[in-house]
């Protein structure tokens, strides 16, 4: 039987999302967030991490409004040591978590097809189902993210029965 899981460090560090990213992370990968094995955020994180600044500010310290994401031991990095997060990183986390969330997104409604009318109730339906709480404002946004993909997939198809 193969390993399937990452042995974790008691190290964590804190990244900033919007509310409706920091609910569906926590609910899909726990609390503190646990990346699968051999997942890109693990490794984006290990080729990120490193030792924190001797000048750090006690600003970067807080962790209000910020998601707990557990550090896993890297065979080539000591996590006891490599446990910050630079700016960089942190912007290539968001980015990364962010794709994930429209990826699981689009596959669960796009198969509904034009959802039309339906579209406020399978949205929330897919919130509630995610650990998103259910707020006009997360509603919007979500709407609105699965309005641009749907209008890329539209645009991408129409290519493509043009060129055939």
């Amino acid at each position: 039987m193969a390993n399937t899981e990452l042995l974790m460090s008691e190290e964590v560090i804190y990244l900033k999302l919007d509310t409706y990213l920091a609910q569906w992370v926590v609910h899909e990968y726990g609390t503190p967030v646990a990346f699968p094995k051999n997942s890109y955020e693990n490794d984006l994180l290990e080729l990120s991490l490193t030792v924190r600044p001797k000048n750090g500010t006690a600003e970067e310290e807080t962790i209000d409004g910020k998601v707990p994401i557990s550090l896993p031991y890297f065979k080539n990095k000591d996590v006891r040591y490599n446990n910050y997060l630079p700016i960089e990183g942190q912007r290539a986390m968001q980015k990364c978590i962010r794709s994930r969330f429209i990826v699981s997104l689009w596959q669960d409604l796009h198969k509904f097809g034009n959802i039309g009318k339906q579209k406020q109730d399978l949205i929330y339906a897919w919130m509630a189902a995610h650990g998103i709480e259910a707020t006009e404002r997360n509603w919007n946004t979500l709407a609105k993210i699965y309005q641009r993909r749907q209008d890329a997939y539209r645009k991408n198809q129409k290519k493509q029965r043009k060129n055939k």
